[in-house]
């Protein structure tokens, strides 16, 4: 999707820097031109704005719209079962599973709020992805749908700050697009040094209950930082030519450094990433086929180095600029701004694709603006726990150990995924519209490939884990109007097949009843 201009339109030049395979949610955003160089006298003008119209701080405005929350159930109504012999359905479908397998289901009726079907619908299990759904519908409440992150730059004598606002949906062209906006206002020539401000966050990187935090470098696993672009990633491509194999990364920036040593033959190439210094090094190993293309994504170590040696890349490719960490002084000028599209579209990277990284910078976002300190995992927990004791919720039903539910302790269950859903759905919700950023099965996301025959009826979180798989979400009639909240949790051995299985059979009992 291409980017919207919100005050000028700019007539902008590629710079060489193009990123293929990106996800096609990639989010739209704003960007923002400065006005021309105002003199010295206006710049430090400043309007009085009367104490009485300041508009709350965010800690006080997040602390207004918990006061504000209505309650969620803590238990719905019974009724009979569905249907006749949907306990025999149900009966076989857990045949399949094995008798070490724990299942938990809750199924309600939007419009009466009865319980549909109960199997262990109060077992806390571990969700697995499904965690999102708490983190996403937090953010929704306590940011607002509309809430967008930005991105900005600021001219500070021979410096340029680039200063990141927690933007998990940053790519390439939206830092080419800076840079375009800059040189539209300065002489590029006079800039001697980029600074990093990444300090809306603190300096962890990586979220706890993150394993193999020094391995290949996987993209699953991609660090965290206040100012992040392409989801803290590099495409590497490999192909054999001329009798070698050749290398490229994208987006090409000086922050990436290529170890090659891989050849030509048969075997297999593995790509891995690693920190080396100040730098990213993708070392490439093994052998590549002759005529044989391999793509590969890896994370990158540091990813404010990262986003401002993109963002140098494009705006003096003829030099390499110097790259620190600092904030803006007070004489500093802004000169451009990029802003996201709203949280709302945001976060379907993080629920139709299941995206890691999007969901722990939402966290991190969100616990920054809550307690006014740098967003870390302890603050955004924190945020988030006052969200669920603000639903009247008790704070032991939820094991929370980071946003995205990529976890080995967290647990929730069916149950009270089914009550966070149903009450997001509750008239003026801000938490109302997730339900068309969740996959849609049989049409996008990760539910393209299942439920094919419930397509356009069916929109759902999935979740999976070696040992836990889940799936959450809600069917809507054919009008489209939400009537049946859901929640399948599956733990233990059993096959991501065999649990898909039982999760879309009992998904296709409500179909017919939506």
């Amino acid at each position: 999707m291409g980017l919207r201009l919100a005050v000028v339109s700019l007539a902008l030049l590629s710079a060489g820097l193009l990123t293929r395979g990106g996800p096609a949610e990639a989010a739209q955003g704003h960007l923002r031109r400065a006005a021309p160089r105002p003199t010295a006298a206006a710049r430090v003008a400043q309007p009085s704005v009367p104490a009485a119209t300041a508009e709350p701080s965010w800690p006080e405005q997040i602390q207004q719209r918990l006061a504000m929350l209505p309650p969620a159930p803590a238990r719905a109504p019974q009724t009979p079962a569905l249907a006749a012999g949907v306990g025999e359905a149900l009966t076989k479908l857990r045949r399949a599973l094995g008798p070490q397998v724990r299942l938990g289901i809750h199924v309600r009726a939007l419009d009466s709020g009865d319980a549909l079907i109960d199997e262990d619908g109060d077992v806390a299990l571990n969700p697995a992805s499904n965690h999102k759904l708490l983190t996403s519908i937090a953010a929704l409440e306590l940011l607002g749908p509309e809430y967008r992150f930005t991105t900005t730059v600021a001219l500070d004598g021979d410096a340029l700050v680039l200063r990141g606002g927690g933007d998990p949906s940053l790519q390439t062209e939206d830092l080419q697009r800076l840079a375009a906006a800059v040189r539209d206002q300065l002489d590029v020539a006079d800039v001697r040094r980029i600074v990093i401000d990444d300090g809306m966050f603190s300096a962890d990187r990586v979220g706890p209950g993150y394993d193999d935090p020094e391995g290949p470098g996987y993209s699953y696993l991609a660090p965290s930082g206040a100012l992040s672009v392409q989801w803290n990633t590099v495409e590497i491509t490999l192909a054999s030519h001329a009798g070698a194999v050749e290398v490229f990364v994208d987006p090409p920036c000086a922050h990436v450094v290529v170890d090659n040593r891989a050849q030509v033959g048969r075997g297999e190439p593995t790509i891995v990433s690693e920190a080396a210094g100040e730098s990213t090094r993708v070392r490439i190993d093994g052998k590549l086929r002759r005529g044989e293309v391999h793509t590969q994504r890896r994370r990158v170590a540091d990813p404010g180095r990262f986003a401002a040696s993109v963002f140098a890349a494009a705006l003096a490719p003829e030099r390499t600029l110097p790259i620190e960490r600092g904030t803006a002084s007070d004489a500093a000028l802004p000169i451009a701004e990029h802003r996201s599209a709203p949280l709302l579209e945001v976060l379907h990277s993080a629920l139709k694709f299941s995206n890691n990284f999007t969901t722990e910078q939402v966290l991190r976002t969100l616990g920054h603006h809550a307690s006014g300190q740098p967003g870390d995992w302890h603050n955004g927990t924190a945020a988030v726990r006052a969200f669920w004791r603000a639903l009247g919720r008790a704070p032991e039903e939820i094991v929370f150990e980071n946003a995205s539910g990529y976890s080995r302790r967290g647990r929730i269950s069916a149950r009270a995924l089914v009550d966070l859903l149903a009450w997001s759905q509750r008239p003026g919700s801000r938490s109302a519209g997730l339900v068309g950023a969740l996959a849609i099965a049989g049409t996008d996301g990760t539910l393209r490939d299942r439920l094919r025959d419930g397509a356009g009826r069916v929109f759902a979180k999935t979740g999976t884990l070696s040992g836990a798989s889940a799936l959450s979400g809600i069917v809507v009639d054919r009008s489209g109007t939400p009537r049946i909240a859901f929640s399948v949790l599956v733990n233990g051995p059993v096959t991501g097949h065999a649990a898909h299985a039982v999760q879309d059979g009992i998904v296709r009992m409500l179909i017919d009843h939506a």
